[in-house]
């Protein structure tokens, strides 16, 4: 009897020195799993909008990726709303039935009662959350339809806003909803989604319904991934199960899976470890306890196929808001646990890279680093948590996405986060009474900014920098109002928006862009015209007529005289007389010094000309005369 009682006082001891010595095992935050409610449309417009029942196999591939730990369950809603796939975990067992009952999904409903399908689906639902995250999934092509009588439409889509969106507030649940119509209540989407945290899409194609469904499940999932470029991924320890999806269009070959050993498979001749799914666009195939390595599938490239892997090495990130305020940065943090705990080990620590890239819908950015350095938004170095400030005037209004990617020395990981970027602001230039004025009015959202403390600038810039401020004045509730008139300026230029704030969740937003280019039509200044040169008569060289008028008139003959000695004067030289010429005093130009040159040098040469044709004529006379007295003296003789 004391030996036994002995044995087992060894025993006892025994197990709690063990238990005392084991790691004591994480405990599981508050809703670290998802509970994932999935309302369907099966009114009699789906007919049109999605005539080939799409919604059965986006639905296959949504259950095929939800982790087993999930507790999920399918609604479907017309007039009547019906549990199609009973509320359970997500197990193989739960995923059976849902592919079985996913076909029976068409198009009988008359109605289209949305207020039903949301009360029906969350009437479970009570006090804070625990365990899971609350999710909704609504897709539909319509609106709230629930009667003839359209006063009863509104009333009951008023419900929904003012009685059933609070209650879901009050239990954190979020609603992600999918319009599949041009003529869905796309306002009332939109109010379930924003008010909640949840995500909109609209879909006009049933085609797009099974890349919007992977959103929605990485939204509400928020899977373990590892990259998948170029049809290439890999696998390391840590991780005991692999679930890839591969999109397939219809005239594509099988898909083929090379392991890391070199043996290619595919859906035809399976290894025990591998299960195979095939449906319409895409192949899902979940690989247990994968080998370790690289592995490549023989398929078309497409951005949006996905690794989803099972692993106790994980990549923990905060949550940005689905909603981003365009001017707000936030910080974004990541870190890493194995068996959930967190990791501190620098030597783990110190050889892992982090970046995140951002992508919009005009490009792909940079990526950029986060790091554990206590520089900047890192708060503490060395703590475990890797720190980035993401936002700011970086981010563009628009659908953007922020790809997360880690490289250790034995493995990798990858995180996909899909959000909006919206205006705090909206903007309206119309006509003013003058002509080519402008009024202005800025005016901040209210759902997204406080009214009070808001500061904005306004002003109007030409593509060379030129600014021109524009006057604001408070229309009260953050409101500014102004004008301008665009026959100030000429030429593009853009409107300027300077704005300081915060947002209603009391983030500082600091807010600057330039949302709209204005033309301007300021008329082009008028050119004056330089007074006329007086005109001068042209100087040309005189006619023969004009040259006897410049030139004096040689002298008549004389009378015959009595013979003298011949006089051996040199002739008189005859100068012309001076012309004058009468002008108005001007300021000298080159060409008319030239002319006036030029009509001195002309006068000079019909002088000089005139007196050399009277000096050869008096030589002449003289010497007639001489010759008459010669001959009148021989005679004499």
């Amino acid at each position: 009897m004391k030996q036994r009682v002995g044995w087992v006082f060894l025993i006892l001891v025994s197990l709690l020195l063990g238990a005392s010595m084991a790691p004591a095992a994480a405990k599981q935050k508050p809703g670290e799993q998802a509970d994932v409610r999935i309302l369907i449309d099966i009114s009699g417009s789906m007919k049109q909008n999605d005539p080939h029942n799409l919604r059965r196999s986006a639905l296959r591939m949504l259950v095929g990726l939800l982790p087993k730990e999930t507790r999920a369950g399918v609604w479907t809603f017309g007039q009547y709303v019906n549990m199609q796939i009973p509320l359970g975990q997500a197990d193989k067992a739960w995923k059976r039935q849902a592919r079985a009952e996913s076909k029976k999904i068409a198009s009988p409903g008359q109605r289209t009662n949305i207020e039903e399908a949301l009360h029906r689906a969350t009437e479970d639902w009570s006090g804070p959350p625990t365990l899971f995250r609350r999710n909704l999934i609504l897709l539909t092509d319509g609106m709230v339809d629930i009667s003839r009588d359209s006063a009863k439409n509104h009333a009951s889509r008023e419900r929904i806003l003012q009685k059933i969106v609070p209650r879901l507030q009050q239990l954190k649940a979020s609603i992600h909803t999918i319009a599949l119509s041009k003529n869905a209540d796309h306002e009332l989407m939109q109010a379930l989604a924003q008010s909640t945290g949840g995500w909109y899409e609209q879909v006009d194609n049933a085609e797009q319904l099974k890349k919007v469904f992977l959103r929605m499940f990485e939204k509400v999932g928020k899977p373990d991934t590892v990259p998948f470029k170029d049809n290439k991924f890999s696998i390391d320890d840590s991780i005991t199960e692999a679930t890839v999806l591969v999109f397939r269009k219809p005239d594509a070959k099988p898909t083929q899976v090379i392991p890391p050993s070199g043996k290619a498979f595919g859906a035809s001749n399976l290894p025990d470890s591998v299960s195979w799914h095939q449906d319409e666009g895409y192949d899902m195939f979940t690989i247990t306890n994968p080998e370790g390595g690289e592995w490549r599938v023989r398929a078309e490239v497409d951005p949006d196929n996905r690794v989803m892997v099972v692993t106790d090495l994980k990549m923990q990130s905060n949550e940005l808001p689905n909603r981003l305020v365009q001017g707000v940065t936030l910080p974004l943090e990541v870190s890493f646990t194995d068996h959930g705990r967190l990791i501190k080990k620098q030597s783990f620590l110190k050889v892992v890279n982090i970046s995140a890239m951002q992508r919009d819908e005009e490009r792909e950015h940079e990526p950029r680093p986060l790091l554990d350095d206590g520089a900047g938004a890192d708060k503490t170095a060395a703590d475990g948590y890797f720190s980035l400030a993401y936002g700011g005037e970086d981010l563009q209004p628009g659908m953007g996405e922020l790809l997360l990617n880690a490289k250790g020395r034995t493995f990798v990981r990858e995180k996909r986060i899909s959000y909006e970027v919206v205006s705090p602001l909206d903007i309206k230039v119309t006509k003013g009474a003058a002509q080519g004025e402008m009024e202005l009015q800025i005016l901040p959202d209210k759902r997204l900014l406080r009214p009070d403390g808001v500061e904005i600038e306004a002003w109007l810039e030409s593509s060379e920098g030129e600014q021109l401020p524009l006057a604001l004045t408070d229309a009260g509730e953050g409101v500014r109002s102004g004008s301008f008139n665009i026959m100030s300026f000429s030429g593009p230029h853009k409107l300027m928006i300077k704005l300081k704030g915060q947002t209603v969740a009391g983030h500082p937003v600091d807010y600057f862009d330039g949302p709209m280019e204005l033309e301007g039509i300021k008329p082009p200044p008028a050119e004056s015209k330089p007074e006329p040169e007086p005109e001068l008569e042209p100087i040309s060289n005189p006619a023969p007529a004009q040259m006897e008028q410049l030139v004096d008139e040689p002298e008549p003959e004389p009378e015959p005289v009595e013979p003298t000695e011949p006089s051996h004067e040199p002739a008189p030289q005859t100068q012309a007389e001076p012309v004058a010429e009468e002008a108005e005093e001007e300021e000298e130009t080159d060409w008319i010094s030239s002319s006036i040159w030029l009509a001195v040098i002309n006068l000079l040469v019909l002088a000089l000309g005139g007196g050399a044709f009277w000096w050869v004529r008096r030589n002449r006379q003289d010497e007639v005369t001489l010759v008459d007295e010669g001959a009148a003296g021989v005679l004499q003789e």
